[in-house]
């Protein structure tokens, strides 16, 4: 981390401390004394995240960050990850697993044969507005025209399922769901989506 530090010119005075920030963003500030070699995989995976941090700087490019990595360190890694996010880093990710990327990503870029597939960078995740999924037990043709004409952006449909953006609020979600058994929908099941991405992946590649 010192060296780190020194090769992006950090001043002397200032390395110390540089050091210790970036150790304790990431969990390692009981480590310091500890030899790379003698790390786990995933905490090694953390070192190299403070080696790219400790500069503080506003971009992180990370490339396939989760690779070798077990469950457990995969999950440690989208918290920390999450944490970056959230003091105001901007991480740019590549990877071709998609599961790996669901806890943190925020927007995707498909690139496919060297060419940006859409031509622009896709929004995948929004806070105020999630993705839901409605899944039906009986088929219906107007499943998405419904929940367009509620006023729902609607990523995905058939004629038993749909993926649209809507609200966290418990109270319209419950109405919802109320109006959709009301006008006839014989719901099976109302959650999260929890395949953002690869809906968002297979969207975009149909497009070509």
């Amino acid at each position: 981390l010192t060296y780190a530090a020194w090769s992006h010119g950090i001043a002397p005075a200032l390395t110390a401390a540089a050091v210790e920030d970036a150790a304790r963003r990431v969990g390692l500030i009981d480590r310091l004394e500890t030899r790379a070699g003698e790390l786990s995989r995933g905490l090694r995976q953390r070192l190299a995240i403070a080696q790219a941090i400790v500069h503080t700087p506003k971009v992180v490019l990370l490339d396939e960050p989760a690779a070798g990595l077990d469950p457990q360190a995969r999950r440690d890694l989208s918290a920390l990850l999450l944490e970056l996010k959230d003091a105001g880093l901007t991480l740019v990710v590549s990877s071709h697993i998609l599961a790996e990327l669901e806890d943190y990503c925020s927007e995707m870029i498909v690139i496919e044969a060297g060419q940006i597939v859409g031509g622009k960078a896709v929004k995948v995740k929004d806070i105020e507005r999630p993705r839901y999924l409605v899944e039906l037990a009986t088929a219906r043709s107007d499943l998405a025209d419904f929940l367009m004409g509620a006023g729902l952006d609607v990523a995905e449909a058939d004629d038993m399922h749909a993926v649209f953006a809507f609200t966290h609020n418990l109270s319209a979600r419950a109405k919802l769901v109320r109006d959709l058994v009301h006008t006839g929908f014989d719901v099976a099941s109302f959650a999260a989506s929890t395949k953002a991405l690869e809906e968002s992946y297979f969207a975009q590649v149909g497009k070509r």
